[in-house]
């Protein structure tokens, strides 16, 4: 029974299944393998070529090229170092302005040259004047050695002739006797001595003055 009237759901299944399949080709692949390329426009060729471009982009997407991911990560690479460059030149950009000299700075710095500058005349100037006085008393030192000098010189030179002249005058008067007993005159008093007693020699002497013919006399 079952032989001859076969089940329905397997028709009607196979029936679906076709029609499933029908409706899940492409439209215009189909349409094209009938009318060929008699009914075909510009528009077909657009449309298709959209699609076309649409599905291998969406390929591209899921399914990156190895080249490309490597052009992906190099780019990256680039933009990290770009940020890098781009810090550091912001830090240098921060450094120098730190390093620039603020207006307090440029006033400190130009106000302590002033004081060093003038500090330096003063030094200068100081300097000046003690070498100037050290001159001076150098050439008052040696001014007044070369005067003093001078006038011991001359005094010197005085006392001598004095001396010359009184000794002189001295050996011309009398005899050789009275000289000595002049002499004795002017040192006065021996100083007594107990060994020796020398008021006998002081007693001949004074007896040889005012003799002439007396030995030795006349100095020889």
């Amino acid at each position: 029974m079952s032989d001859k009237y076969p089940a329905l759901e397997t028709e009607i299944d196979d029936d679906i299944q076709a029609s499933e399949d029908v409706g899940g080709s492409d439209f215009l692949s189909r349409e094209k393998e009938l009318l060929g390329d008699e009914f075909q426009t510009e528009q077909d060729k657009e449309v298709l070529k959209e699609s076309e471009d649409e599905d291998f982009t969406e390929f591209q997407e899921q399914f990156p090229e190895v080249g490309g991911t490597h052009q992906v990560v190099q780019e990256e690479e680039d933009d990290d170092e770009g940020n890098v460059q781009e810090q550091q030149d912001a830090y240098t950009s921060s450094a120098s302005q730190l390093e620039g000299e603020s207006p307090h700075i440029a006033e400190w710095k130009a106000r302590r040259e002033l004081e060093i500058e003038e500090r330096e005349k003063a030094n200068a100037l100081k300097k000046k004047d003690i070498i100037a006085k050290a001159q001076t008393s150098i050439d008052d030192f040696y001014e007044n050695y070369n005067t003093k000098k001078d006038e011991s010189s001359a005094e010197v030179q005085k006392e001598q002739e004095a001396f010359l002249e009184k000794k002189a005058g001295f050996l011309k008067r009398g005899t050789l006797w009275d000289r000595v007993g002049e002499l004795i005159s002017e040192v006065g008093d021996v100083p007594e001595d107990d060994e020796r007693d020398k008021s006998r020699l002081k007693g001949l002497l004074e007896k040889l003055k005012d003799k002439e013919n007396a030995p030795g006399a006349n100095g020889y």
